[in-house]
């Protein structure tokens, strides 16, 4: 098994790839923010610069992963459509790259 964290930086998806890590089970995670996530993640975790807005992104971080966890999040902003587009769009968007990836779970 090979493991793919979305939203890795977040405290949901840190606590993940903290356990993932644990278990000896290889990580990726898919985060924004690479100087960020070498502070928080564990060093063991594959850190792959991406966002799920970005579909592009998203197919490299997935790359052989056999499961993908999805903690995205949409943070409080003067935005009002933030949440539309990180819980919507970009959980979409991974759907249909782990889809197309032909990912298990």
């Amino acid at each position: 098994m090979k493991a793919c964290v979305v939203g890795a930086t977040g405290e949901t998806g840190k606590r993940i790839v903290q356990e993932l890590v644990l278990r000896d089970i290889p990580v990726r995670a898919l985060v924004r923010n690479l100087e960020y996530a070498q502070e928080i993640l564990p060093p063991a975790a594959e850190l792959v610069v991406g966002d799920v807005l970005k579909p592009e992104s998203i197919s490299a971080a997935i790359a052989d992963s056999t499961v993908v966890l999805c903690a995205t999040g949409a943070r409080p902003s003067f935005d009002p459509t933030s949440p539309y587009k990180v819980d919507y769009e970009g959980t979409k968007n991974l759907v249909d790259a782990a889809k197309q990836k032909g990912v298990e779970h």
